[in-house]
């Protein structure tokens, strides 16, 4: 009987490859939350055709003449904002840092430290996140550069406000600034009263998204009103069966009623777990840093705005 050995050697740059599948869900998706309450779109890569059909009076009188409505076919053109996460680390930085403890002895080796990597890319993706989750609802391209060269961070693509505050068949309504609980719980009786007939009744699908410094009011208010089991324990957040979203990047003194359906996230993600990676520039150029660059594809838009309630 022969015995086989195996030797098993890492290489260099292994510190640096990282789960791409958990950092792109991460970046892209942070939670199941985006899956359960917005309607989801991956793998556009430019722009997406989202169809619909409006039927008429289907229901006839039965007889022998073939008698039609008007049918219509539409479509709603959807693209997407090509983004870039750009990010850096010299070797100096880190020879100076808690991760020193952990590096290689000597000034010209391998500086990477795979625990400070998985914190790194986990850092990277959940900071993404916060970025999309901005844009998402404050991203407005028309803002003007903070500074000569230095684009504003909400100008790479187009959120949900600017959206619908520029459509017309949006259901509008006027928000209380900076309210108190008893002028929140009015706001949300005179916008959900807003809400057509036909999706009231359908609070499963409903969704009302509030920023956080309205969920803080309404969970402070609801825990003041009960017994002591609300203050110590998780309150859950709903108003008449209907889910509240709380929404980090959302507009203070905002509100978004309608179908989680209703409100799409575009994305393009097929085939990026391949291409992501750091790069060691001191393996190549003789520069001691640590270079990363994920590029990436994200877009925000809606269908039924005749459905949508926007207060602000």
């Amino acid at each position: 009987m022969r015995k086989l050995r195996f030797d098993l050697n890492n290489g260099a740059n292994a510190t640096l490859t990282p789960n791409a599948e958990a950092f792109y869900a991460q970046a892209y998706l942070g939670s199941s939350d985006i899956v359960d309450n917005f309607r989801t779109l991956p793998s556009v890569k430019f722009e997406v055709a989202l169809g619909a059909v409006t039927f008429g009076d289907i229901l006839q009188p039965s007889n022998c003449a073939f008698t039609a409505p008007t049918d219509t076919l539409s479509a709603k053109i959807m693209s997407v904002c090509a983004l870039s996460a750009m990010a850096q680390i010299c070797q100096f930085e880190l020879e100076q840092s808690f991760v020193s403890l952990q590096m290689a002895q000597g000034s010209n080796g391998d500086f990477t430290v795979a625990n400070f990597m998985n914190f790194y890319w986990s850092e990277m993706a959940n900071s993404i996140n916060g970025s999309i989750e901005s844009l998402r609802w404050q991203g407005d391209s028309s803002l003007p550069p903070i500074a000569p060269g230095v684009p504003n961070p909400l100008s790479l693509c187009d959120g949900y406000e600017v959206q619908l505050a520029g459509d017309i068949a949006v259901i509008p309504y006027a928000m209380t600034p900076t309210p108190t609980f008893a002028q929140l719980l009015t706001d949300l009786e005179a916008a959900f009263a807003l809400v057509p007939a036909n999706i009231a009744s359908r609070t499963a699908d409903l969704r009302i998204y509030l920023p956080t410094q309205l969920v803080n009011i309404y969970r402070l208010g609801v825990a003041s009103g009960n017994t002591n089991a609300y203050i110590t324990q998780d309150l859950s957040l709903t108003y008449l069966g209907i889910k509240i979203v709380l929404c980090p990047g959302m507009s203070n003194d905002t509100l978004v009623i309608t179908l989680k359906d209703n409100l799409i996230y575009l994305f393009d993600a097929e085939s990026d777990p391949s291409d992501l990676r750091a790069v060691n520039l001191s393996d190549t150029v003789a520069e001691p840093y640590l270079r990363t660059r994920a590029n990436m594809k994200v877009g925000f838009n809606y269908v039924n705005p005749t459905d949508i309630v926007f207060g602000s």
